[in-house]
């Protein structure tokens, strides 16, 4: 299996190392100084879960251009740029490649296959011409659900903080082929990669999450642990959280954890700064169209009021574009 990882960043680098050290012919697209470093000096995996600090040669490159044709490819990068450069990503699939997004957020095609009144909604919030739509097609995706936390320690340095499991599965929910070969090859690589037969409620799951903590830890300056502590910041998380999760219910989405049980397992991350977070540090755009503004047009859509996710949504916006990172 030829594996193209497009976003060699945090995620997309630690499952491009993890790959290619069992074997897997796998290529790697980045840019600017994290490409450079990886082309000179290889990439460089930090983990102690895995007890590891090495680093491998790759074929980098910082665009597509004369690639060919893939039959895996891992998209890594923040939901806006998926978004940006979606006909030029069409051009390294063939007829039956395999699309796994591992992006945060509403995913743009969460209503392939999904049947009823919404079957095929486009979301204006994450694909707003319709551009993965078009070029990548549904047809091609499997969801998948990212837990690890990782970050980009220096250019072509990843250091994993913590976690191994990434969910995936069909938008059918049917156990394919293609879905059990990409399993297989992601647990052979030392991962965790259940899959789902409710992917939709496992993306929900990480979504009530992300849509709380991560616009929050923007406003706040402050870490999943501190925000999960405070009595305050903890109320407005749950009030998110209650919104998001009433979105679900109109959509017969299960939830599989309580809130306090969601808020719990962010608490025990400890002081790990969220990656929108890490991104406002960076002055890079911010994934709130995805994360969060997704979940205010499902609301209008389903005829939930959001007025929580609204007002943090707004202020989260406001502090992007104050600090020169606006909302992508």
């Amino acid at each position: 299996m030829r594996i193209c990882i497009y976003g060699a960043g945090a995620i997309g680098g630690m499952l491009g190392f993890l790959l290619k050290r069992i074997g897997v012919d796998v290529t790697l697209i980045a840019r600017r100084e994290h490409y450079a470093s990886i082309k000179k000096n290889g990439l460089t995996f930090i983990s102690t879960e895995y007890n590891i600090e090495e680093s491998l040669r790759f074929d980098i490159f910082d665009n597509l251009e004369n690639l060919g044709k893939f039959d895996l490819v891992i998209n890594s990068l923040k939901a806006h740029s998926a978004n940006q450069t979606a006909s030029i990503v069409s051009t390294i699939l063939h007829e039956n490649s395999i699309m796994l997004p591992t992006l945060n957020g509403v995913p743009w095609w969460f209503f392939h296959k999904f049947g009823g009144k919404f079957d095929n909604y486009k979301l204006k919030s994450v694909d707003p011409n319709q551009s993965l739509w078009k070029n990548v097609t549904p047809s091609k995706v499997l969801g998948c659900v990212v837990y690890p936390a990782a970050i980009i320690e220096r250019p072509g340095v990843i250091k994993h903080i913590e976690g191994k499991r990434f969910i995936i599965g069909e938008p059918d929910n049917a156990k394919s082929e293609r879905v059990s070969t990409v399993s297989d090859l992601l647990i052979k690589a030392g991962l965790k990669a259940p899959i789902s037969r409710d992917i939709r409620s496992d993306i929900w799951l990480k979504l009530i999450g992300n849509s709380s903590f991560n616009p929050l830890s923007v406003i706040t300056q402050n870490t999943l642990k501190e925000i999960c502590e405070n009595e305050d910041t903890k109320i407005i998380i749950e009030n998110m959280m209650n919104e998001a999760i009433s979105i679900g219910e109109k959509l017969n989405i299960k939830m599989k954890l309580t809130i306090e049980k969601r808020i719990e397992g962010a608490r025990n991350v400890g002081n790990h700064k969220t990656s929108t977070l890490q991104d406002y540090k960076n002055k890079r755009p911010l994934e709130l169209n995805a994360l969060i503004k997704s979940l205010i047009e499902l609301g209008e859509l389903t005829e939930v009021k959001t007025p929580t996710l609204n007002t943090i949504y707004r202020l989260a916006k406001f502090f992007s574009e104050k600090k020169g990172c606006p909302a992508g």
